[in-house]
């Protein structure tokens, strides 16, 4: 990624600096491989690892069983926990920024500062707010004060999503789209995927104080879940 230096704020660059760093020396297995950063020439620029197998959307669309669905979400929970832990919120969760290595393993990319700074830069007047609307939780969208429960709640419409081929809240505007995360009814899922229903109820949950209050938390009972449908399959 490479973005001008004189488009970026100052505080906002010393911030996405930082957080380059720390991700950098977290070395974690769900997370993306950062192997140089910095300013030169007034380019700011990161150099990460390569993805040979493409991002968890381009995956997505060829369709997935509830167990590799629900093995992917576990994947991506370990790596918001180890975010979480070292004060970093993702704030853009989504499918194409989950990457898939040559292995099959899971490494998330393109934490929130880094997204927030690149939209800045290059987004004009095309009306869009940083985050995806689509996985935004309800105070998110409203522009309020966001914490873990806010990823907590991206990541159980990912799982809808991975589960069922489909988007949870969908309409003709990215307004309209917020509107539904805030005021709709937590989806619910097909009658062959109801043992998942608990779970993704307490992710997505509109108030962040119903939600799973940590990663390490949404874990333990993640854990618990897969082990249950594991059984219930054999």
């Amino acid at each position: 990624m490479l973005l001008n230096a004189g488009d970026i704020d100052a505080d906002k660059l010393e911030r996405f600096l930082q957080e380059c760093e720390v991700v950098t020396n977290l070395r974690h297995p769900n997370v993306v491989r950062i192997y140089d950063h910095g300013v030169a020439d007034e380019v700011v620029y990161i150099a990460m690892e390569y993805f040979p197998r493409g991002d968890l959307k381009v995956h997505l669309r060829k369709g997935m069983s509830p167990g590799l669905a629900s093995r992917c979400v576990h994947q991506i929970a370990v790596a918001l926990n180890a975010i979480h832990e070292v004060g970093i919120l993702h704030r853009d969760l989504k499918p194409a920024n989950v990457m898939v290595r040559e292995d099959h393993s899971l490494a998330l990319i393109d934490f929130g500062h880094a997204k927030q700074m690149w939209l800045e830069a290059e987004l004009t007047d095309t009306g869009e707010v940083f985050g995806t609307p689509y996985y935004m939780s309800p105070e998110q969208g409203q522009g309020e004060p966001i914490d873990e429960r806010s990823d907590i709640y991206s990541l159980g419409v990912m799982w809808y999503e991975l589960l069922t081929g489909r988007k949870p809240y969908t309409a003709a505007s990215p307004l309209a789209v917020i509107y539904k995360h805030t005021h709709a009814a937590v989806p619910e899922l097909p009658e062959s995927l109801r043992q998942y229903q608990p779970m993704l109820a307490r992710m997505m949950a509109k108030d962040p104080q119903d939600r799973f209050q940590s990663a390490a938390n949404l874990l333990e009972k993640l854990d618990e879940t897969l082990s249950i449908a594991d059984t219930s399959r054999a």
